[in-house]
């Protein structure tokens, strides 16, 4: 399951509140089945029993107590987003978003969910096909896009504000036997394979102060295709935590001896900032209580920069 859904904490609180599934598919004007599914879809992405349930009704256990109290934050921030929707009928436009692969797969899908209930007049169009930040970059000021995440270090021409920050990892084949505690030197028969963007030289450079000795092996653009090879167990690399995902089965990720992160960005023309579609959309985007629904966030890896 790729995330939680809004629907079924909507179906969760009902079924709590409503003391039973017959109770709360009748108030929310669907089927029993439906509620009955959609719980029993959170508790195994959750990995936890959330109701007791018996021929009188369905009790919430702790952790469900406990879940509750965000679920009813979250849908109370719907409300109040569905508020402003309607308060502002005239937000319509198609957005053109540009930005890495691996936000699209794991940062924007509740947005996407979130957007067509809040605010269905406007409508995003993703670009993830770039490589390079400076590509991402480049769309923005070209005006090929209207907003971009990217990382620190886009052009001044660019109006940012900060987002999210994700650490470098070691990704190594599950196959190699490392040592504690941990040196380059283990490494040094292994081949290093270098992502070829340029914004992660200095990643790289960091980690050669630490005592990285290791020639580069090959160099990719792809990070696809890096972890592809780390995963045959073809050597080594260092990636930002997020454009690794999903890790593949013979490949394991460690932290870094001395920790690195990346710190994300949201930009846009400075004439569009105020733009009350772009404004809007950049408020959506760096909304902390949807941030935390995906599992993303609940890896513990994220950190919000703002």
């Amino acid at each position: 399951m790729a995330g939680i859904k809004l629907n079924q904490l909507e179906m969760l609180i009902a079924a709590v509140e409503n003391n039973g599934f017959s109770a709360a598919a009748a108030a929310l004007g669907c089927t029993q089945s439906r509620i009955s599914h959609a719980i029993a879809e959170l508790e195994q992405h959750l990995n936890v029993r959330l109701l007791h349930r018996s021929r009188s009704g369905c009790i919430p256990t702790a952790a469900c107590t406990q879940i509750l109290k965000d679920a009813k934050k979250i849908m109370q921030l719907l409300d109040g987003i569905e508020q402003t929707a309607a308060e502002a009928p005239q937000l319509a436009g198609r957005v053109r978003v540009a930005c890495f692969r691996s936000a699209t797969a794991n940062l924007l899908p509740p947005y996407f969910e979130a957007l067509a209930t809040a605010l269905p007049d406007i409508h995003l169009d993703i670009d993830d096909g770039a490589t390079e930040y400076h590509h991402l970059n480049d769309a923005v000021v070209s005006g090929r896009a209207d907003i971009g995440i990217t990382i620190q270090g886009y052009p001044d021409s660019l109006h940012g504000v900060p987002y999210i920050s994700d650490p470098y990892v070691l990704m190594l084949p599950r196959s190699f036997r490392l040592r504690q505690p941990f040196s380059w030197h283990q490494l040094e028969n292994l081949p290093f394979i270098q992502p070829n963007a340029n914004t992660l030289s200095p990643a790289v450079e960091r980690c050669r102060e630490m005592g990285l000795r290791n020639e580069v092996v090959h160099k990719l653009a792809s990070d696809s295709g890096i972890v592809g090879l780390v995963n045959q167990g073809l050597g080594f690399s260092i990636m930002p935590w997020l454009s690794v995902l999903p890790v593949p089965e013979n490949m394991r990720i460690l932290d870094l001896p001395q920790p690195l992160r990346r710190h994300l960005f949201i930009v846009t023309r400075p004439e569009l900032r105020h733009d009350k579609v772009i404004a809007t959309l950049i408020n959506f985007l760096r909304d902390k209580a949807l941030i935390r629904t995906t599992s993303v966030w609940r890896s513990g890896m994220l950190a919000f920069d703002y």
